[in-house]
């Protein structure tokens, strides 16, 4: 399994592209996208750039990667790195629809 990173579009050459992205610089084969202009961000893996995304998209990724990587380190408290997924955040109770009460899992 491989993870794609976003990177963000410094200039292109022909069907390629030389991004930035996450500390390192790197130039992508950019020939599955249509149309790439400096400035756009991508997503990345394997050495392609795979679809054009949104400065938005390529911050959340970048955060949820960060949250990997403190993760990795041992961090238990990573609310701020999944926002979305926060336990925190309101999401709907499930538990009502489960067929089980989840003290009864032994």
């Amino acid at each position: 399994m491989c993870i794609g990173i976003p990177m963000h579009v410094i200039e292109v050459d022909g069907a390629f592209a030389w991004c930035e992205g996450r500390g390192r610089r790197e130039r992508l084969n950019a020939l599955l996208l249509e149309e790439l202009s400096p400035g756009d961000w991508v997503y990345a893996t394997l050495g392609q750039a795979r679809e054009i995304i949104t400065p938005q998209l390529a911050d959340e990724i970048n955060l949820a990667l960060d949250g990997l990587a403190a993760a990795m380190q041992g961090e238990t408290n990573l609310d701020a790195y999944f926002p979305v997924f926060s336990t925190t955040s309101k999401l709907p109770d499930i538990a009502p629809s489960l067929p089980f009460k989840p003290e009864q899992t032994a």
